[in-house]
């Protein structure tokens, strides 16, 4: 049954998009084979060459699809009442809950590992997913810079060093070393100790 607003083939595409996205998280492009995404999502294999032409194609959709999280994060974002510090722990705060999430820990290394493989497909998601969720950070620190409240620095180089600094050394340890999630109270740590950097410097200046 087709749901609400969607035609019987919208939603039989889009089916198929979500339990393909499910398998190539939990077993990695090669151990899905479109049998086992018809098996799940009923039908024919036709439907999966009549929406998507393919696997590779398919594994393409469900990446670009997946690269949207790290963008809607922001999506309710309204930075205007809040001062510079506080505007920062919430940018933070948003941004490391949704990158480190174990489903997007899982894409991290679904999309790594294949990037060899489909080259065009890894940059495709880099460009709609990290670099346009420093599309958003730029923009803020644009509004700081013609208020006068941060230096010269070009605001998309001031949004990835921030981001970067959060998020680098977490994002490696769970991916590379297996890392346990951050704790609610690490995390905001973390954002806590990165934005006093960022704002403040961490090198104590000697009074004379």
């Amino acid at each position: 049954m087709a749901k609400i607003g969607l035609s019987r083939s919208e939603a039989k595409r889009a089916e198929l998009l979500k339990i393909a996205t499910e398998l190539f998280l939990a077993k990695g492009y090669d151990a899905v084979s479109v049998d086992a995404i018809v098996a799940r999502a009923g039908g024919t294999k036709t439907n999966v060459y009549k929406h998507f032409g393919g696997k590779a194609e398919l594994f393409a959709a469900v990446v670009e699809a997946l690269s949207q999280q790290s963008v809607d994060a922001f999506d309710d974002l309204v930075l205007d009442a809040m001062k510079p510090e506080e505007a920062l722990r919430e940018i933070g705060k948003r941004f490391l809950t949704a990158l480190l999430a174990q489903r997007s820990i899982r894409q991290h290394r679904m999309v790594v590992a294949e990037s060899v493989r489909f080259p065009a497909v890894g940059r495709r998601w880099f460009k709609a997913g990290p670099e346009s969720a420093r599309e958003p950070v730029a923009a803020y620190f644009l509004k700081l810079q013609k208020a006068g409240l941060v230096g010269g620095i070009a605001p998309r180089r001031l949004a990835g060093l921030f981001l970067d600094m959060l998020s680098e050394e977490q994002l490696l340890r769970q991916l590379v070393a297996g890392a346990q999630p951050l704790k609610p109270r690490e995390l905001t740590k973390l954002v806590d100790d990165s934005v006093s950097v960022f704002l403040h410097g961490a090198l104590a200046t000697k009074k004379k």
